[in-house]
């Protein structure tokens, strides 16, 4: 369970860094930081609901499984 976490932490991660540095490219404003904050967060969000859900359709196969 802690694995599973952990790699969505990082997704969320990944996708909260990519959504973000879009952002500040798109607005170079101070006050709109905060704004970006949020976008980054939904990026990570939906990136690791994506990939949690290609998951569960795609599971990955181990040695034992076969």
């Amino acid at each position: 369970m802690w694995t599973a976490i952990r790699r969505f932490f990082h997704f969320f991660t990944i996708g909260f860094i990519v959504a973000f540095v879009i952002y500040l490219f798109v607005r170079w404003d101070v006050d709109k930081v905060i704004v970006g904050v949020v976008i980054g967060a939904a990026g990570g969000v939906v990136l690791g609901i994506a990939i949690f859900l290609l998951e569960r359709r795609f599971p990955e196969k181990t040695p034992n499984d076969v």
